[in-house]
């Protein structure tokens, strides 16, 4: 992704303030994704009183909704988090061989996969927690986890497209169009609003899956096939297990606090069949994670731009037989750069944390959230923050190859993260929400000291462990 990096900065060289607003605004949208966006659609659809009128049952309506979609989501995320990776190392090792031709037939071969096993999985699943639904209902439920399972998978891949204004603009068409869809459906209420939320998605997967088609070559002599599954094939090495493993559980430990939560009879209750929420816990930390954006984009900035490069100076240098004095100088370029990355994330993300703190009540008064949830809102701003900071060191260990360590500490969030959520709960309603920010706080501390003995030792490991 490091050409992206480069044409974001080539933008802020132009020195004005619309210059670092595009630049930011640019890679918060990329760094966000379809995840966070989403989020702040269904915040709109509730804000705009399209179902949230003065009757419960419309209330109702919107909540069964916007808990069927998020279980899409997070279920679609974790399932596909055990490709993700993968196949973007894939995809990074065809581009270093100069064999790009076959990352797009690929693509398509692990689509296919991904679509095979979507169904295979949200079949059961379907009929296991919408036991009392229409089959109306059960099929959108069903194409709604494949439709977002595509999304996942081609979001990751055109994400790293040099064509960035283009794939922001498909984010725009495809939660507009759920948004107007809403509105269009209205009056089909439940059905409605799932069937606008497939319709928006759907049109997001097309125009990335375009964008990829576009981007990507597809035609070579040396290829002769339009769908490969090179990713799994023994000849271009064994898959990528611990990578696999890592996706997985990192999605799952950023739900797992909510789930226990949602099931935990004193803080949640049934929405829909099989489905609960915890109207305590959920809408303190929908708000904290939208909160990260701005910290989302000076990471994703910094580590496209200034890491990415020093990064490939260091390795090429090896490669290339640079001089000793070069690979040290790389490798302390490398090392300032995780400082300032890490520095200026955290800096900005608090600064705008101390905003949001000071105008939290006022916030709360406008979504007419009870200020009682105020307490847990400010621990899940700091609980998400150090999760920014944690996913910045997992990042890092991902681009120096570090795949069995990154694997033990996302298990290690999805381990603390039941256990002290868990304690949380049971030690009453003042510590809700410390079990999640505790585990990223011990978890963030380890992992940094992680990567500084990593970085210290790259070059000696590099050369004499090889």
């Amino acid at each position: 992704m490091a050409g992206i990096g480069f044409q974001l900065k080539q933008i802020l060289q132009e020195q004005s303030l619309t210059s670092v607003l595009k630049t930011f605004g640019y890679s918060a949208v990329l760094s966000s994704g379809p995840w966070v966006i989403s989020m702040i659609i269904i915040l709109g659809i509730g804000l705009s009183n399209i179902y949230l009128s003065t009757v419960g049952e419309s209330k109702e309506i919107m909540l069964q909704a916007s808990v069927t979609y998020v279980s899409a989501l997070a279920l679609s995320s974790v399932y596909t988090g055990f490709f993700q990776l993968p196949f973007t190392r894939f995809t990074a090792d065809r581009i270093f061989e100069k064999r790009d031709y076959l990352i797009l037939p690929n693509f398509l071969g692990t689509l296919i996969v991904t679509i095979i096993f979507a169904f295979v999985i949200a079949i059961p699943l379907g009929f296991f927690l919408f036991y009392t639904q229409s089959n109306l209902f059960l099929l959108l439920y069903i194409s709604l986890f494949v439709v977002l399972s595509c999304v996942w998978m081609a979001n990751i891949l055109a994400a790293s497209l040099k064509l960035y204004k283009l794939v922001i603009l498909f984010y725009l068409v495809g939660y507009g169009a759920i948004y107007g869809m809403a509105m269009l459906l209205k009056e089909y209420e439940l059905i409605g609003l799932l069937l606008s939320f497939l319709i928006g998605n759907s049109i997001l997967f097309i125009l990335l899956f375009l964008g990829i088609v576009y981007y990507y070559p597809s035609f070579n002599p040396k290829n002769k096939k339009f769908i490969r599954f090179d990713m799994y094939a023994q000849n271009f090495g064994k898959f990528y297990w611990k990578l696999g493993w890592s996706g997985m559980f990192y999605n799952i430990a950023i739900w797992i606090d909510k789930v226990i939560f949602w099931y935990t009879p004193i803080v949640g209750y049934m929405v829909i069949d099989k489905l609960h929420a915890s109207m305590v816990y959920d809408f303190p930390i929908f708000l904290a994670y939208l909160s990260i954006i701005p910290g989302m984009a000076i990471f994703f900035f910094r580590l496209e731009v200034d890491f990415a490069r020093a990064y490939d100076n260091f390795y090429r240098a090896i490669i290339k037989n640079g001089t000793l004095s070069q690979i040290e100088r790389y490798k302390h370029d490398m090392i300032m750069a995780v400082k300032r990355s890490t520095q200026e994330t955290l800096f900005v993300q608090g600064m705008f944390n101390v905003l949001l703190f000071l105008s939290a009540e006022k916030l709360f008064e406008l979504l007419q959230l009870p200020k009682l949830y105020l307490p847990l809102f400010y621990v899940d701003v700091i609980g998400v923050q150090l999760q920014l900071g944690f996913m910045s060191i997992l990042a890092y260990l991902y681009y120096l190859d570090r795949q069995k360590e990154a694997m033990i500490y996302t298990f290690l969030f999805v381990f603390l993260n039941i256990i002290l959520t868990w304690i949380s709960i049971q030690m009453g309603p003042y510590f809700y929400g410390y079990g999640f920010s505790v585990t990223l706080l011990i978890l963030f501390v380890a992992s940094i000291y992680t990567l500084n003995n990593i970085l210290q030792e790259l070059d000696y490991e590099t050369f004499m462990l090889q």
